[in-house]
């Protein structure tokens, strides 16, 4: 089990965690799953707003964006469902980060992201309807003013009368409908990492997003401000070696390939994202130069043209990577934000908890050690028989 010193300290160990192959891996297939699903579903939506193919190729390639206003109708509908799609398959796969980073703290480094999602699988309700619950009961709060306030409009006299008597009560539901605005807020920051760590219900989530707000709002939002930073900082270095080994590649391969490569980039260039895997290093040294610098006007045709494609899915594959580790990064940061929390607020050690999970794996690692102890006996009881045998044919 890690030893935590349950303070802010412990929140630089984000960098280092979110940097894990079982994480960025579940983070790359939660970004293909809401990528697919959000382009397919915008694709639709464009369509059936009567903006063919070639147009929205020609205006967004290989990332179309949603723009709900813009189509209208069903499209827009369309359009909102990708984004609510995304959004899920984004809040699940960073519950499962959220449980591989807890297993991790708790000293079982061989949890898999299989496993992870196994159990994501039997409590994916808790993330994404927490935070539903929390804006569902805002929104009950809000209901019911404008039907008080409806109320002291329609009947007379009596109804501007009840509205001034009960104004304390009515401006203290308010003050609550206010004060859960910021639970819906913890909610969607730490649904993940309520669920993922110990496999909390939607009805935890939302208490224990109010008591957070309650109980430790100061703590949680330095915290999360000090993950933020962590987790900038983590980004950058990594983007700034991808954008420096990429320009090594360049600068090597370029002494032989000379226009070719230029024009591979080239094309490459036209199919990537708006933010690639060079946006954290150029966002804190905008002066520095990288390979695009290195891309001019250049035609590219036949085998030229396709290797540029191929190049541009690479690159694309690089950025996922740098998106991967930035949300394994910030899962592990609100993993490690919440045992914290809960520690200082409940006086409760998360890690000590038992857990199915860990008690399988430490009872597996018994029967290995308990396996090996008494190979290794046996071994030394056949080795004695033998020298026994030895000395009495000797004799």
């Amino acid at each position: 089990m890690t030893n935590l010193h349950f303070d802010i300290r412990d929140l630089f160990r984000a960098i280092r965690l979110g940097w894990s192959g079982k994480k960025i891996w579940t983070g790359l297939c939660g970004l293909l799953v809401a990528y697919v699903l959000h382009t397919a579903l915008v694709t639709v939506g464009y369509s059936l707003s009567g903006t063919s193919t070639g147009d929205l190729w020609g205006r967004y390639g290989l990332f179309p964006g949603a723009a709900p206003k813009a189509v209208g109708g069903i499209g827009a509908l369309l359009h909102m469902l990708a984004m609510i799609l995304a959004g899920v398959a984004f809040f699940i796969t960073s519950s499962m980060m959220c449980k591989v980073t807890y297993q991790q703290l708790r000293g079982d480094d061989f949890y898999t992201s299989g496993e992870a999602w196994s159990f994501i699988k039997e409590h994916w309700g808790g993330v994404v309807f927490g935070p539903i619950a929390c804006t569902a009961l805002f929104a009950l709060f809000v209901v019911a003013g404008i039907i008080i306030g409806w109320l002291a409009g329609v009947i007379p006299v009596v109804g501007e009368l009840a509205f001034a008597v009960g104004f304390i009560p009515i401006l203290f539901a308010a003050l609550v409908a206010v004060f859960m605005v910021f639970a819906i807020v913890a909610a969607l920051v730490m649904s993940p990492a309520i669920v993922g760590t110990v496999g909390e219900d939607a009805l935890e989530v939302v208490i224990q997003s109010f008591s957070i707000c309650w109980s430790q709002p100061w703590r949680a939002v330095v915290y999360l401000i000090w993950t933020a930073i962590s987790v900038w900082l983590g980004a950058t270095i990594l983007s700034g070696l991808m954008t420096a080994a990429m320009n090594l590649v360049v600068w090597a391969a370029g002494m032989f390939m000379g226009g070719k490569l230029v024009a591979m980039l080239a094309v490459a260039q036209g199919y990537m994202p708006p933010i690639d895997f060079t946006f954290p290093v150029l966002s804190a040294f905008p002066e520095m130069k990288t390979f695009w610098h290195a891309v001019g006007d250049a035609e590219a045709s036949g085998a030229l043209l396709w290797s540029g494609r191929i190049l541009a899915l690479m690159l694309i594959l690089l950025t996922a990577v740098l998106f991967a580790y930035v949300q394994a990064a910030v899962a592990s940061g609100t993993s490690l934000i919440y045992v914290i929390l809960r520690y200082k607020k409940d006086d409760d050690n998360m890690l000590e908890w038992e857990d199915l999970d860990f008690d399988d794996f430490e009872d597996d690692v018994a029967t290995d050690s308990e396996q090996s102890a008494s190979s290794d006996s046996g071994d030394a009881g056949e080795s004695k028989q033998e020298d026994g045998s030895e000395d009495d044919s000797s004799s």
